[in-house]
C-alpha cells in the first residue's frame, strides 16, 4: 500500500505545476523561471506585479509546436522553424495561466546571471517598449531568457546554451537599438506636438 501511495503522489506532482514559495514574494523585475521537467530547458519571464510576468510568449505554443521548433533549430541551425511556426509575441500573462508541461517548477531565479539589476523604472520602460511586439523566436539568438534578462539587466544573456558565442552581445545591441529608436520617436512626437 505504501508503494502505491508513493507512486500516486509522484504522478500527481508530475501532472501539475510546482510553484516555489519565492514566487509569492516576487518583486517587479524579478526573473521567473519555468523549469520544464526532463528537457533541461526553461521559459523565462520578468515579474511585473499582481501575479503577472512579461515574457517572450513561446510558452503559449503547445508542446508539439515547441518540440517541432527545437527539433528544426537543432537539425538546421540557421533555421528557426519559421516555415512551420509563426512569430512569437512578447506578452503579459498571469503566471498560473501560462501553458507549461506537467511537472514544471516555477521559481524566482535572480542568481543565475551574476549581473546588477537595473532600476525598476528602467525595467518597466523596457517592458512597455517591447510589449505586444512580435519577433522570431530563436533558441540560440533570441529566446525567452535573452528577453527576460534584457528587461532586468539591460543585457540579453542565455545560460541555457552550452557554447557561448557573440550571440548574446548581438542580441543585446539589437534590443538596445530598438529602445533607442523608440526614445527618438517619442522625443520627435513630443517636439512636434509642442512646436
Amino acid at each position: 500500500m505504501d508503494l502505491l501511495g508513493n507512486l500516486d503522489s509522484f504522478f500527481s506532482q508530475m501532472t501539475r505545476r510546482q510553484i516555489d514559495p519565492s514566487v509569492s514574494t516576487a518583486e517587479i523585475g524579478d526573473l521567473i523561471e519555468f523549469v520544464y521537467p526532463w528537457s533541461g530547458s526553461s521559459l523565462w519571464g520578468a515579474y511585473i506585479g499582481e501575479g503577472c510576468v512579461v515574457h517572450f510568449g513561446v510558452g503559449d505554443e503547445n508542446m508539439a509546436q515547441r518540440t517541432c521548433r527545437s527539433f528544426l533549430q537543432q537539425l538546421v541551425p540557421k533555421s528557426n522553424g519559421d516555415r512551420v511556426l509563426r512569430n512569437t509575441r512578447i506578452c503579459t500573462q498571469r503566471i498560473t495561466e501560462i501553458k507549461v508541461p506537467p511537472g514544471t517548477r516555477i521559481r524566482v531565479n535572480n542568481n543565475k546571471h551574476k549581473l546588477v539589476p537595473s532600476p525598476k523604472e528602467t525595467m518597466t520602460n523596457r517592458c512597455e517598449t517591447f510589449l505586444n511586439q512580435e519577433f522570431k523566436y530563436d533558441l540560440v539568438n533570441f529566446n525567452s531568457e535573452h528577453f527576460a534578462t534584457f528587461v532586468r539587466y539591460g543585457s540579453a544573456v542565455c545560460n541555457q546554451i552550452a557554447s557561448k558565442t557573440k550571440n548574446d552581445v548581438d542580441t543585446t545591441q539589437t534590443l538596445q537599438m530598438i529602445m533607442q529608436q523608440r526614445m527618438e520617436t517619442e522625443t520627435s512626437d513630443h517636439l512636434r506636438r509642442f512646436s
